[in-house]
């Protein structure tokens, strides 16, 4: 599977369940698997789809279990699912939050705008710089890793996520063990 595999992804998920689109707190986490070093992904037998639902919606996601979808040219089959809470940990990481700004200083900004409006009390440290493919062509942004989150707030970002492209695997919350190891 293409390692830039979002936009593919949602658009798979949203023809098995045309609902999804429109689900404000939807979120699909990017696939992992081993780099190929060609922009491929090698999958295993316990490579998880992970898609943020409002618990709500849960009972509809289901109906996923069993069914296959296409993503570069390789046909899937989406195996049974299992409902899981948030993490109550922090801190948190993502792979890519997209703000549209470009500069680093400009996204770290947005970042500080948008903590801000969610009164997310937080320290972050931006990480590399990563592009996805959008239905509207190219779009950047960084990884972000978020400490120093009350629990609560750590709940309020992995629900809510930052940024554009939640539905293709940017601006979705995970915990991370330690920022020791970046510092």
């Amino acid at each position: 599977m293409p390692i830039d595999h979002g936009c593919a992804l949602f658009l798979e998920l949203t023809r098995l369940l045309p609902w999804f689109e429109s689900e404000a707190l939807g979120g699909i986490h990017p696939i992992q698997g081993a780099d190929t070093g060609h922009g491929e992904l090698i999958l295993n037998h316990r490579t998880k789809l992970v898609v943020r639902i409002a618990a709500a919606r849960v009972g509809d996601l289901l109906k996923l279990s069993g069914q296959t979808v296409k993503i570069g040219g390789q046909t899937l089959e989406i195996g049974a699912a299992k409902a899981r809470p948030l993490s109550r940990h922090t801190p948190l990481f993502a792979h890519c939050v997209i703000t549209g700004s470009e500069d680093e200083l400009d996204f770290s900004n947005d970042i500080i705008r948008l903590l801000d409006e969610m009164q997310i009390d937080s320290r972050f440290i931006c990480g590399k710089r990563q592009t996805i493919k959008t239905p509207d062509g190219t779009a950047s942004g960084f990884s972000l890793m978020l400490h120093g989150l009350p629990v609560e707030h750590s709940l309020l970002v992995q629900q809510q996520g930052l940024g554009k492209y939640r539905k293709m695997g940017c601006g979705i919350f995970i915990p991370h063990k330690s920022i020791t190891a970046l510092t």
